[in-house]
């Protein structure tokens, strides 16, 4: 386990604690999100500092992820490469003196759970909108018997030409014109 207690934490003041690990988070991420479909084995680079009694996390993570397509289900490989960084905190009291766009975190039990840290960044890291390849060259969309995914500006478009087709008026579009063109 990643784990570590603030008393082996305060050892690292004056050097950072570098920790270097792969590890096997797969079965822990499958189980927070049940869409992901595999996942390869993660490449952990941290730096823990001790700073006036909070601890300063460094990390980058490198790996892959395989979830499904958000348009077709097909399975898409996403490669894992970045980096992130979170401010430990033991008390609340003592988030005040962090800037608000710094992500501080309070110590539960005076521990710095570092592989949970890492199973949150790769969920957030996961992308709203995931495509094959072929998706997102191409802007054919899948269809079936009586269905068809359509984009949203086309479904827009649809929708207001059957308003125009649905209106009551619709039938009498175009009648004033042949009229007119009688009297030439």
């Amino acid at each position: 386990m990643l784990k570590f207690t603030v008393a082996e934490l305060a050892k690292y003041k004056h050097e950072p604690l570098h920790v270097t690990e792969t590890l096997d988070v797969k079965e822990a991420l499958m189980t927070r999100d049940p869409e992901i479909l595999d996942v390869s084995a993660i490449q952990l680079d941290a730096y823990i500092s001790a700073d006036d009694g909070d601890f300063l996390l460094s990390a980058t993570l490198a790996g892959s992820l395989t979830v499904p397509s958000t348009r077709s289900l097909e399975p898409v490989s996403l490669p894992l490469d970045f980096s992130f960084s979170e401010v430990y905190v033991q008390a609340d009291d003592r988030k005040d003196k962090y800037e608000n766009g710094e992500l501080v975190i309070t110590m539960e039990d005076d521990e710095l759970d570092l592989q949970a840290a890492v199973l949150d960044h790769i969920l957030l890291s996961i992308p709203m909108q995931v495509l094959t390849p072929q998706e997102a060259a191409g802007t054919a969309m899948p269809s079936g018997e009586d269905w068809e995914v359509v984009a949203e500006d086309d479904f827009k478009a649809l929708q207001q030409d059957e308003k125009a087709a649905d209106s009551p008026f619709a039938k009498l579009q175009g009648l004033f014109d042949a009229d007119s063109d009688k009297k030439d």
